[in-house]
């Protein structure tokens, strides 16, 4: 039987953490009630409520322009947000380990679970992702896809603090002309805290109807 918005938001802990996506427990009960398989979001329900983390794909395709405030949690207004890839099962960056040779002492490879956090941003927050390709043998660099804390507890393999080196991902909703080489602020769909991050697009490409980018030299400010 399906259940009501006030029914799945009884089981949600209230934490409003953001941490599966969505900003509040509310807005996640409202996209549970037609996606039920989403309750597995939450990282506080215990694995007899909860199923296996979906990919956030579904959630990326309902962004809508009417729905977007171009500002912040802080209320400092942004130029355009950055979404995953809909291939993606999640936000795809470049990061550098703070101490690379643990690439090699740890054997990470393609398909490992990684976390820690991007201490040079300033971002507070552990990050847990799925490594997308074999690293950088030479530059120390992983590409991961950021895919939540849940996975990550399961069976994580911690790096440590590390930099990230780049962002990529499609830009749908913008309120400038994107342009090579020049600083944006933006607002990464996915953010736990909401924040506006600034960075440098060094590529950029058309892509159906949305454009492709590579952001570097990221901060949040």
């Amino acid at each position: 039987m399906a259940q009501t918005k006030e029914e799945i938001l009884q089981r949600l802990p209230g934490k409003d953490c953001g941490q599966c996506g969505f900003k509040t427990c509310a807005g996640l009960a409202e996209y549970v009630v037609q996606h039920p398989d989403a309750i597995g979001r939450c990282v506080y329900l215990q694995p007899a409520v909860a199923h296996p983390f979906p990919p956030i794909v579904a959630a990326t395709a309902e962004l809508r322009e009417e729905d977007i405030t171009w500002k912040d949690i802080l209320e400092r207004e942004y130029d355009f947000i950055l979404e995953q890839f809909p291939e993606d099962p999640g936000p795809r960056e470049v990061i550098l380990p703070f101490n690379p040779a643990n690439i090699e002492r740890l054997g990470i490879k393609k398909g490992d679970i990684l976390f820690g956090r991007p201490a040079w941003v300033g971002c507070p927050v552990t990050h847990g992702g799925l490594v997308m390709e074999e690293p950088d043998p030479l530059n120390g660099t992983i590409e991961w896809c950021v895919v939540g804390p849940m996975l990550a507890r399961q069976r994580g393999i911690e790096i440590g603090q590390y930099n990230p080196i780049a962002y990529q991902g499609i830009v749908r909703f913008s309120r400038e002309e994107l342009q090579i080489g020049r600083r944006y602020y933006f607002l990464p769909r996915f953010c736990m805290l909401q924040s506006r991050h600034s960075g440098l697009i060094n590529a950029l490409a058309k892509r159906g109807d949305a454009m492709r980018v590579n952001i570097e030299s990221i901060w949040i400010s």
